[in-house]
C-alpha cells in the first residue's frame, strides 16, 4: 500500500523512508526535517505549526 505524505502529498513508495512524527503525520525524511521545527506537538515553533494544521 502506497502512504501519502502528509505534507507534500507526494506518494512514498519505500515504508523505509516513512517517517511518523508523534504528531501523527506520515512524512518522507526531507519533509520530515522542514516540519520538526514546526510541529504543533515537540516543535520549537509549534505556534507556527498550529496554523499548518
Amino acid at each position: 500500500m502506497v502512504t501519502r505524505c502528509t505534507l507534500c502529498r507526494r506518494p512514498i513508495h519505500d515504508e523505509s523512508l516513512q517517517r511518523w512524527c508523534r504528531c501523527g503525520w506520515c512524512m518522507d525524511p526531507n519533509c520530515e526535517r522542514n516540519h520538526a521545527p514546526f510541529c504543533q506537538v515537540n516543535g520549537s515553533e509549534r505556534w507556527i505549526g498550529a496554523l499548518e494544521y
